[in-house]
């Protein structure tokens, strides 16, 4: 960048945007804490800038966002953004696992029929307004349409974002029941569930960082009489049938330099779920859940990540097994137990991580023909990371849970490689753990 003048203070003459060749410039001015005519200090203006860089980037339109800025006249700047649009019109086949997760699926024989594939059809930005629009059609271990929508930006002042979505699902394989921490799946010919799920939310962003999120959704779930003999508590009180509406209200606080694999800033979040609204809903309870993560950059390019998750659930003995889950889905689990469930109406979580940036460029593919796909960028991070967490279960005795109401304590080493459009894969060793893990690999976020 070239330097500024000698003044304390420049004046924002203009900010121009380039290679924006879909989104609209005002969505973009929208990320910006600065406007035509500001006054900049001089001795912030690079973090400022950098500051603002990540914002556009973290609005998951583009590969990679540039910033600089150059002087038309004495303590007056121009700043321009340089931006590589991502392909917004995407088709692609899908193939994934049925199970939670990789180590799982190998212990369970690793079979392929325990698969699902498919296809996923997205439109980003439809309008240039970072809308999005998708339809999802997926079949082999579970049978699936999803029609999806979200606009972040309904109102003039862009603070208002709508989102709709509509899924029906079928399995013919299905997780009845949770012995030893582990979950019993049953397979056969015929459907043994069958869901119909709508919601309709919206979102409000107050300043930069802050966002609330209200959603109401309508449940539609039906069972074989199987399932129900199996475990009769699948549903509640021995029913092959639940309906139910949800009211969710969320509170989100995120100050991320890079939201899928942050190194600098910090996330809160808050969400306060209410199930069983209607008067005929056979379920009725709440919970709460809270999640703080903070990243810290320690120079020298190593970085420190710390992630504490909790949730409490109300005491309601009609809770039933399908809508209680704890640790083992998603990212809720500790590292170096990827093959355990461990059930349970209240828990901590805490998951922490060391580590060095080893790699980080962009890598030229010159025999790609479309820039969308001929500019990756990849970074490398071998890891140290240390879990803990503590599941409470009212009822162990009814799992013979070895795990739950006590602490466990996970480590080891890992391996992370981030690349274009948001992949993230970590790799990692578990040496202690429930001892069964191995090689642990997951593909998703890093919170």
């Amino acid at each position: 960048m070239q330097e500024a003048a000698q003044a304390q203070y420049v004046i924002v003459d203009s900010v121009i945007f380039k290679g924006n060749e879909k989104t609209r410039d005002n969505i973009l001015s929208r990320e910006l804490d600065f406007s035509l005519g500001d006054t900049i200090q001089v001795s912030t203006l690079d973090k400022r800038l950098e500051f603002n860089r990540r914002k556009l980037t973290n609005t998951n339109l583009f590969i990679w966002v540039k910033g600089d800025y150059h002087q038309n006249k004495p303590e007056h700047i121009v700043i321009t953004y340089e931006f590589l649009e991502q392909w917004y019109l995407l088709g692609y086949p899908i193939f994934q696992l049925a199970d939670r997760n990789l180590n799982d699926w190998w212990s369970r024989g690793h079979s392929m029929e325990r698969t699902i594939y498919g296809a996923h059809f997205i439109h980003n930005n439809f309008m240039g307004r970072n809308e999005k629009v998708s339809f999802k059609a997926e079949t082999g271990f579970t049978q699936r349409l999803e029609l999806g929508y979200s606009n972040p930006y309904l109102d003039r002042k862009k603070t208002i974002g709508l989102g709709a979505s509509l899924s029906y699902t079928t399995n013919k394989n299905l997780a009845f029941r949770t012995i030893n921490d582990t979950l019993n799946i049953l397979s056969g010919e015929k459907v043994l569930r069958e869901r119909w799920s709508g919601a309709l939310s919206l979102r409000k962003r107050v300043k930069f960082y802050d966002f609330h999120f209200a959603e109401i959704r309508y449940s539609h779930s039906v069972v074989a009489d199987t399932i129900r003999q199996l475990n009769p508590n699948y549903y509640y009180k021995g029913s092959n049938e639940q309906n139910f509406l949800q009211l969710t209200y969320a509170y989100s606080y995120d100050f991320r330099d890079f939201a899928p694999y942050p190194l600098r800033g910090k996330k809160l979040d808050f969400a306060y779920n209410y199930v069983g609204i209607l008067a005929q809903d056979a379920l009725n309870y709440w919970d709460l859940r809270a999640s703080i993560a903070y990243f810290f950059d320690l120079g020298s390019n190593f970085f420190i990540t710390t992630q504490w998750k909790a949730k409490i659930t109300q005491e309601n003995k009609n809770i039933p097994y399908a809508n209680l889950q704890a640790l083992g889905y998603g990212n809720d689990n500790v590292r170096g137990y990827e093959l355990n469930v461990i059930d349970g109406t209240n828990y901590l979580l805490s998951k922490n991580t060391f580590k060095y940036q080893l790699f980080n460029k962009i890598i030229p593919i010159r025999f790609i023909p479309y820039k969308q796909f001929n500019q990756m960028p990849v970074a490398l991070y071998p890891t140290v990371f240390f879990d803990f967490a503590y599941v409470y279960q009212p009822y162990p005795e009814l799992t013979a849970s070895r795990f739950s109401n006590r602490w466990i304590y996970g480590m080891g080493l890992g391996f992370d490689i981030v690349t274009y459009y948001n992949f993230v894969c970590k790799i990692g060793v578990p040496v202690v753990g429930s001892g069964r893990s191995g090689l642990v690999v997951s593909i998703g976020r890093e919170f």
